[in-house]
């Protein structure tokens, strides 16, 4: 295997990934879904995941919503542990397994009680495991494993289309977009999502070809499986994609383009593969 020798520093791209995390965690404030806008709810639903189980078995979570004082410092923690991520490069990686481990404290004990679990969070993690370390080595060997991690993702996604027979029925795309927008139906008929489905549910054969051009989209990331040479095509479709599905169908996918960062490293790679 050809060494992957990156024209960015692993410096640089630690301050990008983790002010783009802010960002996102800014969105989050104003979205209100933080552990203080969770605080005293009555309702949990660990669902089937062994993690909220086992969480929820130590009961810190429990103990957590219920102490308002608690949310806040949690809520306002992790804000300062990104900051030190980004300022203190030689400490960086204990700032970094603090955060790890309260946002992950933070992220469980908000979905608990919320009763959403979101997948994409997972890529919000898997961003933050290489800086846990101190090698640079090391760092490098898991951005390198986040980039295969959300190759893995977009194709898994694009397989399940086509094995459930998503692809195969060409009135899906329309019909989802129908239910998806119940709610946009009946409070809100100027809102632009509805607005794009409006149409896209009045021509189901222009919604039949977005539903492919997406299927398409994640299946051409198969390519980053045998070179580096198109990362940054991969990284404009990846934000594409993320764009695309918030506006037509709100389904926020921008936790997953913090790993589209790791795109971007590897393009700059002075030997490709």
């Amino acid at each position: 295997m050809i060494k992957i020798a990156s024209t960015i520093s692993i410096n640089k791209y630690a301050k990008i990934l983790f002010l783009y995390f802010l960002i996102l965690y800014v969105y989050r404030i104003n979205s209100h879904t933080l552990l203080i806008s969770t605080f005293n709810q009555p309702i949990k639903c660990p669902d089937t995941d062994y993690t909220f189980w086992l969480s929820h078995l130590l009961q810190f979570p429990d103990y957590i919503i219920t102490h308002y004082w608690l949310c806040w410092t949690i809520d306002i923690g992790v804000v300062l542990l990104i900051i030190g991520c980004i300022l203190f490069n030689k400490s960086r990686y204990i700032f970094s397994i603090l955060l790890f481990i309260i946002f992950f404290i933070q992220r469980i004990t908000i979905e608990s009680y919320s009763c959403s679990h979101t997948k994409s969070i997972s890529c919000l993690f898997i961003a933050l495991l290489p800086f846990c370390f101190k090698k640079e080595k090391n760092i490098e060997l898991m951005i390198e494993f986040g980039r295969y991690f959300l190759i893995y993702i977009l194709l898994i996604s694009a397989y399940h289309k086509y094995h459930y027979g998503a692809l195969l029925n060409f009135n899906n795309f329309s019909n989802v977009l129908i239910h998806q927008h119940v709610d946009l139906a009946t409070l809100n008929l100027t809102h632009i999502s509805y607005r794009i489905a409006s149409y896209l549910i009045k021509n189901p054969c222009i919604a039949t070809f977005s539903f492919y051009t997406l299927f398409i989209t994640q299946v051409s990331f198969i390519v980053g499986i045998l070179t580096k040479r198109f990362d940054r095509i991969l990284f404009i479709l990846l934000i594409g994609f993320a764009i695309a599905t918030y506006l037509i169908m709100r389904i926020y996918n921008f936790d997953i383009t913090v790993l589209g960062l790791t795109l971007l490293y590897f393009s700059n790679s002075k030997n490709k593969v």
